[in-house]
């Protein structure tokens, strides 16, 4: 069994990555970006949108 802890990142994402989940039930694709916003302190945006004629 590997320890999580070889990935060096781990101890950086894993602090947020519990502050944006919701241990009871599945967040949606809106929910879950709003939450990971708000713990990282940044302002949520609309995904950009592409046209239908893109060539």
């Amino acid at each position: 069994v590997k320890s999580p802890w070889r990935n060096p990142i781990e101890p950086t994402w894993v602090h947020g990555k519990r502050r944006a989940a919701a241990p009871d039930r599945t967040l949606t694709a809106r929910e879950t970006a709003e939450r990971a916003c708000a713990a990282l302190g940044c302002a949520y945006e609309n995904h950009l949108t592409l046209p239908q004629q893109v060539a």
